[in-house]
C-alpha cells in the first residue's frame, strides 16, 4: 500500500512538474509575442517619424531653392553644394538633392491630338466605347464651342449653364490635370488606377491611373524620350512592347542626343508613326524636385514645386521709350 502511495505521489509531482512547464513556456511565448509587437510598434513609428521627416527636408530644400530662383542670392555661403546641375541640402539627419525638371516627359492633355489621346486610354485599358467618348469629351472641353462632337460632351450634357470660370465644359484649356475628374465619362477608377486580380485571384496587379501620365505643362504634342515614363512611353500611338524595350535598354545605356541620334540607335522608329510623338527637347524648367533622404534608415520622400514662368516688358524710361524683358517666376502648387 505503501508503495502504491508513494508511487502515485511521484506521478503527482511528475505531472505538477509538467504543467508547471507548460506555464513557463506560456508565459515565455506571450511575452516573446509582446516583445515582438512592441518592436514591430516602435519599427513602424520610427518609419513614420522618419518619413514626416524627410518629407519636411525635402519642402524645405524646395522652398529655400524656389526662393533663389525668385531673388538670386539667397544660396549663399559654403552650406549648400553643386554638382552638374544638382543642388545637395545638408541636415543634421541627412540630405535633400534638389533639381529643376520640365514636364515635357508627360502627354500634355491640352495639346495631345486625338490618336494620341485614344492610345493613351487603350494603354489604361479602358474599353473603346469609353474610351471615345473620353477623347471626344476632352476635345470638347478645349475646344471654344459648344457642339459636341460624336461621342463628346458640351454644355447641355453637364446639366448647367453656369457662366464664367465656373461653366462646365470651360471652353478652353486644362488649368490643372484634377479637372480631368470633371470631364464627362471620367471615372476615378480610370483617372487615379486600379488593382485587378490575375491567375485565379492568387495575384494582382495595380493598372496605372491617367493622372500619372498627363500634365497641362509641357505645351506640346510629344514627350521627351528621355524624361517619360515608361508608362508614357507605352501610351504613345503604335508602340509596341518590343519598340519599347529597344527604347529604355537604350536610353538606359546613354540618354539620346538628338533626333537623329535616336532613330540611329532604334532603327525601328524610322517608319514608324511613334517617332512623331517622340523628341529630344526638354523645354523651359518649370519644375523644382526635392528629393530627401533621412540617415540611417534611408527614408526618403519627393516634392515637387510647380512654377510658371512668364516674359513681361520692364519699362525704363517712357521719353525716350526705353524697355527690356524680364522673366517673372510665379509659385503655382506643390505636389507630394
Amino acid at each position: 500500500m505503501s508503495v502504491l502511495y508513494t508511487n502515485l505521489r511521484g506521478a503527482s509531482r511528475g505531472a505538477v512538474l509538467i504543467t508547471v512547464l507548460w506555464i513557463v513556456l506560456l508565459i515565455a511565448f506571450i511575452a516573446f509575442s509582446l516583445a515582438a509587437d512592441a518592436r514591430t510598434e516602435v519599427l513602424s513609428a520610427r518609419d513614420s517619424l522618419d518619413s514626416k521627416q524627410a518629407f519636411l527636408m525635402a519642402k524645405t530644400a524646395a522652398d529655400v531653392f524656389f526662393q533663389n530662383m525668385q531673388t538670386p542670392g539667397t544660396l549663399r555661403g559654403d552650406t549648400v553644394r553643386e554638382e552638374h546641375g544638382i543642388y545637395i541640402f545638408p541636415f543634421d539627419r541627412g540630405e535633400a538633392r534638389v533639381h529643376l525638371d520640365s514636364d515635357a516627359g508627360f502627354i500634355d492633355i491640352n495639346a495631345a491630338d486625338d490618336k494620341l489621346l485614344a492610345s493613351m486610354f487603350d494603354s489604361l485599358g479602358v474599353d473603346e466605347l469609353t474610351r471615345n467618348q473620353l477623347v471626344d469629351s476632352i476635345l470638347d472641353w478645349r475646344d471654344v464651342d459648344d457642339i459636341p462632337r460624336l461621342n463628346g460632351a458640351e454644355v447641355d450634357d453637364y446639366g448647367q449653364v453656369l457662366p464664367g470660370a465656373r461653366r462646365l465644359p470651360r471652353n478652353a484649356g486644362f488649368q490643372t490635370v484634377d479637372e480631368l475628374l470633371l470631364v464627362k465619362h471620367m471615372t476615378p477608377q480610370i483617372f487615379y488606377g486600379r488593382v485587378e486580380a490575375i491567375a485565379r485571384a492568387t495575384a494582382y496587379r495595380r493598372i496605372r491611373g491617367v493622372r500619372e501620365l498627363v500634365t497641362v505643362r509641357s505645351g506640346r504634342g510629344d514627350v521627351n524620350v528621355n524624361q517619360a515614363s515608361e508608362g508614357a512611353l507605352a501610351a504613345l500611338p503604335k508602340m509596341n512592347d518590343d519598340l519599347l524595350a529597344k527604347i529604355l535598354a537604350e536610353r538606359a545605356e546613354k540618354r539620346f542626343a538628338d533626333g537623329q541620334d535616336l532613330i540611329g540607335r532604334v532603327r525601328e522608329l524610322q517608319d514608324s508613326e511613334t517617332l512623331h510623338y517622340l523628341t529630344t527637347d526638354s523645354g523651359a524648367a518649370t519644375t523644382v524636385v526635392s528629393v530627401a533622404t533621412v540617415q540611417p534608415s534611408g527614408t526618403s520622400r519627393t516634392v515637387r514645386l510647380d512654377f510658371s514662368r512668364q516674359r513681361k516688358m520692364n519699362i525704363l524710361s517712357r521719353d525716350p521709350f526705353l524697355f527690356r524683358y524680364v522673366e517673372e517666376i510665379r509659385f503655382q502648387t506643390w505636389r507630394y
